[in-house]
């Protein structure tokens, strides 16, 4: 256990709380973030940016530009094999389909709908992730006591943003979602999966008037995200529940050696020694 979150982070064990900050982050966005901690201990940019950052003398893995369900899956591996076990996801979502949401506007999903596709091959039957419902109630009791409204509703996780299904479908219709976005639902599926509390809080980036490349509403959303992540980052601690109890131990090596044709070939590099 470690070597796969050092890879990512420099070290092979953390704190148990993590963020990620899930879609496209302009690099000054992710300095104006990271500065909000005392220190940067480790960086390194894979396809996603991988941070271990120190705030009172602990040290919290943070992820940015996680981009699409494959990256989700991957990073959660990662940072659960130094120890995290609570996930706090912020990302950013379409915000037309059922209201159009204001940008800027905060949504806390509380039905997550898998259309990402990302389960499909292992497990036809998982449409539906829900997030932890301890963690779920701390953010929202933390979020009433700062002020920051929110909105409540379902959310549909799409492949990407330029191929997913038309918005006028029976089945968007029967769901009736509130937000639409990428990477929450395999988030919360797979942090379910290997004994990680999750959460997701988005932001609104665009809806049925303004456009994701609408350079007089980026700001907005700038705006909305850093002081979520402002509140969240200044309280961290408060996010630390204990673990989740997990139908089974997950380990990263014993599962890449299940899934080799012979687990028990002396050749399998991921094999228990």
């Amino acid at each position: 256990m470690g070597h796969w979150a050092k890879s990512l982070f420099g070290k092979e064990h953390f704190e148990s709380t993590g963020l990620v900050i899930a879609g496209t982050n302009p690099q000054e966005f992710e300095k104006r973030i990271l500065n909000l901690f005392d220190k940067v201990i480790s960086s390194k940019d894979n396809v996603y940016h991988g941070h271990l950052v120190e705030k009172d003398g602990k040290q919290y893995p943070v992820v940015f530009n996680v981009y699409g369900a494959p990256a989700m899956l991957d990073v959660l591996t990662e940072m659960h094999d130094g120890g995290c076990r609570t996930v706090l996801f912020i990302g950013y979502a379409y915000g037309g389909y059922k209201q159009n949401l204001e940008v800027g506007s905060i949504v806390i999903p509380n039905m997550v709908y898998h259309f990402d596709g990302i389960y499909s091959t292992l497990d036809p039957q998982r449409l539906l992730a829900t997030p932890d419902k301890k963690l779920t109630a701390l953010v929202k009791e933390f979020f009433n006591k700062q002020g920051i409204e929110y909105h409540v509703g379902s959310n549909i996780s799409v492949p990407a943003v330029t191929f997913q299904l038309p918005h006028a479908n029976k089945r968007y219709k029967r769901i009736k979602p509130l937000t639409v976005e990428m990477e929450l639902a395999s988030c919360l599926s797979r942090s379910r999966d290997i004994g990680v509390r999750a959460t997701g809080i988005l932001i609104i980036s665009d809806n049925k008037s303004s456009s994701i490349g609408d350079e007089t509403k980026r700001e907005l959303r700038h705006n909305a995200k850093t002081r979520i992540l402002t509140s969240l980052i200044e309280n961290i601690k408060l996010f630390n529940l204990p673990a989740p109890k997990p139908k089974k131990e997950f380990s990263i090596d014993e599962h890449l050696a299940s899934i080799i044709e012979d687990p028990q070939d002396i050749t399998n590099v991921y094999r228990k020694k």
